[in-house]
């Protein structure tokens, strides 16, 4: 299935803006960016590419985030890009979209898995944002060749980084491949991490509302 192309309907339901719909597709997007970044049997130039993306970020603000997301979508060839087939705007309705059903299914799953305890999805959030303030993990550059990390902070990080690895419900073999990514960089690793939640969050709060449906695969008739 890993380069298998498909068609993929997104379900919506209820009174959407223009700006709602334009944020939801937006982290979807990013999503699948990251998706794509996860499939095990990437090309090596287009892996080494996207290793290269995964360490090259300061990870200090909105820059390195926004950048890290686009950058890796922008890695994707172009006829792997989601693209608008159809749209049906009713009660419900649809976006279908042409896409790679590999990256689509993973992030239907991990936008399952946190819609399915989106009460304590959002807890585990606020504890590990207030636990990062508490050490510091914003004042630390990234880019920095080497790192004074102190064994409470890299603790700190490995179980945060569990635990939210746990929430998007990825396989072992994914956390693998994001623990080799960063180098074994605690803090890289939990802030990739977090990063990913805050777009996963607001397509999880719309699923749980019964606004959105995000598939893996298409409606059956």
């Amino acid at each position: 299935m890993a380069f298998h192309e498909d068609d993929v309907q997104l379900g919506l339901d209820g009174r959407w803006s223009l700006e709602e719909l334009s944020d939801a597709t937006k982290d979807y997007v990013q999503l699948y960016g990251f998706a794509y970044s996860l499939m095990p049997d990437l090309p090596l130039a287009r892996r080494a590419e996207i290793d290269y993306i995964y360490g090259k970020f300061p990870w200090q603000g909105g820059y390195s985030t926004v950048n890290f997301f686009n950058q890796l979508f922008h890695k994707i060839p172009s006829k792997f890009r989601p693209e608008v087939k159809r749209i049906q705007y009713a009660s419900p309705g649809f976006i279908e979209l042409t896409l790679l059903l590999a990256a689509a299914t993973t992030v239907a799953a991990i936008v399952k898995a946190v819609c399915s305890s989106i009460n304590n999805a959002h807890e585990t959030y606020r504890n590990i944002q207030k636990g990062a303030i508490e050490h510091k993990l914003s004042k630390i550059n990234l880019a920095k060749e080497e790192l004074d990390l102190k064994q409470r902070q890299i603790t700190f990080c490995e179980n945060s980084s569990k635990k939210l690895i746990d929430l998007f419900g990825l396989s072992p073999e994914q956390e693998a491949l994001i623990g080799q990514r960063t180098d074994g960089n605690p803090v890289m690793k939990l802030k990739i991490l977090l990063s990913v939640f805050r777009r996963v969050a607001p397509l999880a709060d719309k699923q749980a509302e019964g606004k959105l449906k995000i598939r893996g695969k298409k409606k059956s008739n």
